[in-house]
């Protein structure tokens, strides 16, 4: 089942008489006409509504769908499949008109563990990433900024169960396999002038860090 990101376009034909922030109803009875309108559609849908207040508008919810029902877009996560028919449903509005829809991000329905698993699937790639991201031009030059945030951001899979993207699993997975590298050697770390830096090791840097290993397995070996 795909969910994704609907944004239905809609004019309400009382609403917008000023510019940009300062569009407003031309009076209460058309907004209250309006709000009527949509509340009664959704609920005949079998969606549940959802009251706004103090400028906040209603939000319509069924199963793992929702909308927020601004007078110029219902936008919300969507099941593809209904998103033809309802557009089919608004074109019918009495005092606003659909006019178009834009289907945006896919949102896939994913568990914790689930979404690790993909991210672990994806290990040799995402490794490859992060150090060709992280080299520098001198070794004297570290990476101060948040890189884990920022590649979790990169590999980020948009989830049903996140809808406000804090991806915390993505974030955790980047920061351990971060972690990992700086135990491997693959990746080097400094305090800075401006914080704790990283960088790529270079290609001598990771043959010295292995070395001393080598040479104890090979007395290991001989003994």
């Amino acid at each position: 089942m795909a969910y994704r990101k609907a944004y239905f376009r809609i004019q309400a034909y009382a609403y917008g008489y000023g510019y940009g922030c300062n569009s407003d109803w031309s009076n209460e009875a058309d907004e209250a006409a309006f709000e009527q309108e949509c509340r009664s559609l959704f609920q005949q849908l079998g969606w549940t509504l959802h009251p706004g207040s103090n400028g906040v508008c209603d939000t319509a919810a069924k199963d793992r769908q929702d909308l927020y029902l601004h007078p110029t877009s219902f936008s919300g996560v969507m099941e593809e499949a209904n998103i033809q028919p309802l557009q089919e449903r608004l074109s019918k509005g009495k005092t606003f008109r659909c006019y178009a829809v834009d289907c945006c991000e896919e949102y896939a329905d994913l568990s914790d563990e689930e979404y690790r698993a993909v991210l672990e699937a994806k290990h040799e790639e995402i490794t490859a990433f992060i150090l060709e991201h992280c080299r520098t031009k001198r070794t004297n030059l570290y990476i101060t900024d948040p890189v884990a945030a920022r590649f979790a951001e990169h590999f980020e899979i948009l989830r049903l169960c996140d809808r406000e993207r804090h991806n915390a699993v993505g974030n955790r997975f980047m920061s351990e396999l971060i972690n990992r590298l700086l135990q491997e050697g693959r990746l080097v770390s400094a305090e800075t002038t401006h914080g704790a830096g990283i960088r790529t090791a270079t290609a001598r840097e990771l043959k010295d860090y292995r070395k001393p290993v080598e040479q104890v397995i090979g007395q290991i070996t001989m003994m």
